[in-house]
């Protein structure tokens, strides 16, 4: 997507240059936020987990004797 800008980029570049830096920041994270989906590490909620116990196993048909159907 382009961006027509009444100014040119570097009089921009400049102006954002003279933000103070929690202003540059600010904006920095608005411009990327705003445009952008989010990433996958952003939408997913991490969990740590404790020690898995001894003698489970992952597999369905080993805990329920079954195949899981």
């Amino acid at each position: 997507m382009a961006v027509q800008l009444t100014i040119p980029f570097e009089t921009l570049v400049e102006l954002v240059k003279q933000l103070p830096p929690d202003q540059r920041s600010t904006l920095i994270e608005r411009v990327l936020h705003k445009d952008q989906p989010k990433r996958s590490s952003e939408q997913l909620l991490v969990f740590k987990v404790g020690a898995w116990p001894e003698g489970m196993t992952l597999r369905r048909e080993d805990e329920y004797g079954d195949d899981g159907r």
